[in-house]
């Protein structure tokens, strides 16, 4: 093969390889410490729960909420009923649970829907940190060593 043709093919390799991984690369997804100021104000909705590495099945997550405002007044719906408390975050994302203040409504529903509830209600109890993530459409709170991952996305008001 002449020397031309050996350097036309070498630079269609290089061109097609190229072209070959673009658009291929996916975004990278950043977490950031949760403030004030990034988890308060906003409606979240439930995405996913996870106790002890166990994903927990949830019927209808659009039951399960978290809001809360920039004075730290925490309330949301648990599946069959509602809760309220108050928390503070710290600028590292640090979430400090009052649990003096913490408190549910008492209805009664369908079992499976109350052992749901329930699970829900301690993984939240239970949680210590605070992050956001995707561009601050979604929320995870969770506990230090990640037995505790509750992750919501964020919703309309």
């Amino acid at each position: 093969m002449s020397k031309l043709a050996q350097l036309w093919l070498a630079g269609l390799a290089i061109v097609v390889t190229g072209c070959i991984g673009i658009g291929t690369e996916e975004p990278q997804v950043t977490q950031s410490a949760g403030t004030l100021n990034t988890v308060c104000g906003d409606r979240w909705e439930l995405k996913r729960l996870r106790l002890n590495g166990d994903m927990v099945a949830i019927d209808d997550t659009a039951r399960f909420t978290f809001l809360c405002n920039r004075e730290g007044n925490v309330m949301g719906k648990s599946g069959i009923n509602t809760y309220r408390g108050s928390l503070q975050i710290t600028d590292n994302g640090l979430m400090l649970w009052d649990t003096s203040s913490f408190a549910s409504t008492k209805m009664a529903g369908p079992e499976p829907m109350m052992q749901q509830e329930n699970q829900f209600l301690r993984a939240l109890a239970g949680t210590r940190q605070a992050f956001t993530k995707a561009g601050g459409d979604r929320l995870i709170l969770r506990d230090p060593p990640g037995d505790i991952y509750i992750e919501f996305v964020k919703t309309k008001i």
